[in-house]
């Protein structure tokens, strides 16, 4: 409760300093508009691990994020329907970053619940979890979210991605009965 009140404060103070209008105006024609939903994403997952909050992230970021993206589009020309996408991939991207990065983050509440309720050691948990998260979240940005900030169709992206997932798992994992004796 005290980092959901301490998220609220914080959104609640970048409005009132007018913090989306200062990003806007340091970021707004400088950001690649392709790029946006990948740093969006990059910067919501370091929030996110920094804080272990998901929930706080999006409190922080979704007030900034939003229209930042609509300045840059604008910059750009694209706030026709065929630009959308994104901006819908950019509050996707906090989301998704957020998540993420919480997953990740040793100070999580749920990484912490999920090590405790499985018997295992808190630091061992981070660090077992930590290559499965880093492969899904790099497959996620290099094959997903980038192309789709040039317009490559969704269902290519998720097609790729699973593909690859499947070659890596298939070659580089292992059977919990052969690591377990």
């Amino acid at each position: 409760m005290i980092v959901l009140i301490l998220a609220w404060s914080m959104s609640a103070i970048t409005t009132d300093l007018n913090a989306k209008g200062y990003l806007i105006s340091v970021l707004g024609d400088s950001l690649p508009v392709v790029l946006v939903p990948a740093i969006v994403f990059v910067l919501a997952a370091v929030t996110a691990f920094a804080t272990g909050t998901s929930w706080g992230t999006m409190g922080i970021l979704m007030p900034l994020v939003i229209p930042l993206a609509w300045a840059v589009m604008s910059i750009n020309g694209i706030t026709n329907a065929d630009g959308m996408h994104i901006l819908y991939s950019s509050v996707a991207c906090v989301l998704a970053g957020a998540v993420w990065g919480d997953h990740c983050s040793p100070i999580s509440d749920t990484t912490v619940l999920s090590s405790i309720a499985s018997g295992c050691d808190h630091i061992e948990h981070v660090r077992t979890q930590m290559p499965y998260a880093l492969l899904v979240g790099t497959v996620a940005i290099g094959l997903g979210t980038i192309p789709g900030g040039f317009g490559v169709p969704p269902w290519l992206s998720l097609g790729v991605g699973a593909a690859l997932l499947v070659v890596v798992l298939r070659y580089f994992g292992r059977r919990a009965d052969d690591t377990v004796r």
